[in-house]
């Protein structure tokens, strides 16, 4: 069978752009456009393809790409990433470009390549699962009026800024092989498939999607003197000399928040998680290296 060529598209101004995009770079290819018409559609379509062997493209923002992992996990497909949402961080660990269609073009000429996937319960992540300080400013960015002048990165700071006063951290426990190695009120937790959250941080400095391993990044509560010191650390890359900063990498972890959590962007309720890699879950078109 042909190996056809499924884009995966969700409702915006951008459609006609994006599919006159397609439809002239596409050309010789079997291809289809699928848009999606409710909530989790995305995954559907994506299943509906197991076991035929073509090649998925999501075009979107981490949302979407979430989605449709969902839908391709453990199967012979293969995803492309074309970053085209509000979101676009895991794309920053495998292209140096965000151009849609250089990396089309680019698709086309390359195999894809098996990498890991996090499995927290039954939900699937191909980033970062985030709690704490970090997941709420995830659920509650999009509440806060965007200062123009500053770039995505900064626009997380100052909602972050903004969230430390109001927020009030509630214990976290981590376990491993049934006994507690962390316990404590949280100002950040991120386990890593990717390196990036935020719009551009690098959270996960060691983390890599072939290594078999998440990458756990800690950062207890923290008084109002210490955040400026924190964030400095976060936006130069060298949390790792913060002296409350908690760094581990392990193969499965469970997780306890009484908060929601954030998984690749997306909200999902307080609760106990079983976080677990998966190796080799998913085949994913990798552009370049981004370290």
């Amino acid at each position: 069978m042909n190996q056809k060529h499924i884009f995966i598209i969700k409702p915006n101004p951008n459609n006609v752009k994006i599919e006159t995009l397609i439809v002239k770079n596409m050309q010789g290819y079997p291809y289809e456009i699928k848009y999606t018409k409710y909530p989790k559609h995305a995954s559907a379509i994506a299943a509906s393809y197991q076991g035929c062997h073509h090649r998925i493209y999501a075009v979107g923002g981490d949302g979407l790409i979430h989605e449709v992992v969902q839908g391709l996990a453990g199967s012979d497909n293969e995803l492309v990433i074309l970053p085209a949402g509000t979101g676009n961080d895991f794309i920053r660990i495998i292209a140096n470009t965000r151009d849609l269609e250089t990396l089309l073009k680019k698709s086309l000429k390359l195999p894809a390549q098996p990498i890991d996937l996090i499995k927290a319960n039954d939900i699937y992540c191909i980033n970062v699962f985030c709690l704490a300080l970090d997941s709420d400013v995830a659920n509650n960015v999009h509440k806060y009026r965007q200062i123009k002048v500053l770039p995505r990165s900064l626009q997380y700071v100052n909602v972050l800024v903004r969230r430390f006063v109001k927020y009030h951290p509630l214990p976290v426990t981590l376990r491993y092989q049934g006994k507690t190695i962390y316990k404590d009120k949280l100002l950040i937790g991120a386990f890593c498939n990717g390196k990036y959250f935020g719009g551009g941080f690098k959270i996960g400095k060691y983390a890599d999607v072939k290594n078999g391993l998440i990458d756990i990044n800690l950062v207890p509560q923290l008084k109002k003197s210490q955040l400026p010191y924190y964030v400095t650390l976060l936006l130069t890359e060298k949390l790792e000399q913060g002296k409350l900063y908690y760094h581990k990498q392990l193969k499965e972890v469970e997780v306890e928040s009484n908060k929601e959590v954030n998984i690749d962007g997306e909200v999902y309720p307080a609760g106990i998680y079983q976080l677990k890699i998966v190796n080799k879950a998913i085949n994913v078109v990798l552009f370049e290296k981004n370290d």
